[in-house]
């Protein structure tokens, strides 16, 4: 087996020069509009929830909505990794957008054609598998477009490119959908979010045929990062082999530190995400007395707060060891929700949710950099699609673990459950992370 590549990469890379690689340029062009338009599906699919659920069933048809959106990646997500890994990627994702483009135009007329949200739900499951296989191929083409010291600065990239989109997406799209402009062209609000979604889906199509033409042309030769493990053998034919695959490379994952360190760090950043979404979120809305507003307010801070992580880390982050940025990231995240429970008002949620934030994106560059770096190389959409699995499940179940307990301890009189259950949360996670940090060091150590 050969040695693991250096921690600490040179020469270091910038965003703006990973941006000067065509391939991986358009790429970045073809996502910045493709996740402006999923945002503006998001809000579209929202507007027609709202418009079509009979009063009061508006929740109930939005956890339907949400079951939609994490079906696909929790049922699918390892197989669909799996097969892509098989196929060309590059035709992957041209289909799956290609698709997507269809599936998407055709929601306003399905809906109009049934009256029915359940056939709104069931072209959306589609549309949500197809991303699923999409995101495995994207992810896997990375380290294809540029070579290894550039992989930080290029996922650096990514992520503010997303960050950007969710605030720009969210905030734009509902003053997009909101317009009374589009009723000249016949179409309601909600229609015209999903038509402009299939627009950037072409856009997306477009810019991948452009890194095909590019290859063609021999303008770049293809970057392919050495894998640090030994990638499975593709067992061609039966599903039988397709699911021992995924064993395989999952056994891999378990077998390998530095990618078993990169899975318990997505646990608690998981954990994190749904403490966040149900506790924080109830609080603002009720609790504090701010409403759905001061909820897409701290959204937006929080969104903020990656876009400017996202940019440090694309600079400075070749300087930064991984293992170390991603652990003392999570622990020092974990006391801000101490903070946070501590003290709980608003004026501390705001720079809380900034900062963490900002500490949240280079985590996650750092932990996408180091699956490209360290997973087989025949085997990066299993990985990938394993991470979004385990992402998915592990809100779920917290999301659910948080709901039920906070209820529980306002039933057992606990005055301030949503501030206790900050602090809890918090302090584990911090706890778990330094004990991460730990391990990393005897490692090390051990290793030399």
């Amino acid at each position: 087996m050969p040695p693991p590549p250096a921690e600490v990469l040179v020469p270091p890379t910038t965003m703006r020069a990973v941006l000067r690689r065509s391939r991986f340029s358009l790429l970045v062009l073809g996502q910045t509009v493709s996740q402006l338009g999923d945002k503006l599906q998001h809000m579209a699919l929202i507007a027609l929830v709202g418009a079509a659920a009979a009063t009061g069933t508006g929740g109930l048809e939005l956890a339907k909505l949400s079951v939609v959106f994490t079906a696909p990646v929790v049922l699918f997500g390892p197989l669909a990794g799996a097969l892509v890994d098989r196929w060309n990627r590059r035709v992957t994702m041209i289909v799956c957008d290609a698709l997507r483009a269809l599936l998407v135009a055709s929601i306003p007329f399905i809906y109009h054609s049934t009256g029915h949200l359940w056939a709104v739900y069931v072209v959306s499951f589609f549309v949500f598998l197809l991303g699923t296989f999409f995101n495995a191929a994207k992810m896997s083409l990375i380290p294809d477009l540029v070579p290894r010291h550039e992989l930080l600065p290029a996922n650096a990239v990514m992520t503010f490119v997303g960050r950007v989109a969710t605030v720009v997406g969210i905030v734009g799209g509902g003053v997009i959908i909101a317009s009374t402009i589009w009723s000249r062209f016949g179409w309601t609000s909600y229609a015209a979010g999903f038509y402009l979604d299939a627009i950037s889906y072409v856009i997306s199509v477009l810019c991948l045929i452009g890194i095909v033409v590019v290859m063609w042309r021999g303008h770049e030769h293809e970057h392919v990062v050495e894998a640090t493990a030994p990638a499975p053998a593709v067992v061609k034919g039966s599903m039988r082999g397709l699911v021992g695959n995924v064993r395989t490379t999952l056994r891999i994952v378990m077998q390998t530190p530095r990618l078993r360190f990169v899975f318990g760090s997505l646990v608690l950043l998981a954990l994190f995400a749904s403490t966040v979404y149900v506790v924080m979120t109830v609080s603002v809305q009720t609790v504090l007395g701010k409403g759905t507003a001061g909820v897409g307010y701290l959204g937006g801070l929080l969104a903020g707060g990656m876009v400017l992580g996202s940019f440090l880390v694309g600079s400075h982050g070749h300087r930064w060891h991984r293992e170390q940025l991603i652990g003392w990231g999570i622990a020092t995240i974990g006391l801000l929700m101490i903070v946070a429970g501590a003290f709980f008002s608003f004026r501390i949620f705001a720079p809380v949710a900034f900062v963490g934030g900002a500490l949240l994106a280079p985590v996650m560059v750092a932990q996408d950099t180091m699956l490209h770096e360290f997973a087989p190389a025949g085997s990066r959409g299993v990985v990938f699609s394993t991470k979004d699995l385990v992402v998915a499940a592990v809100f779920a179940c917290g999301a659910f673990v948080m709901g039920g307990g906070v209820y529980l301890l306002n039933r057992m009189g606990v005055r301030e459950p949503y501030r206790l259950a900050l602090v809890l949360v918090g302090g584990t996670i911090s706890l778990a992370a330094i004990a991460g940090q730990i391990a990393v060091q005897r490692r090390r150590a051990t290793t030399g």
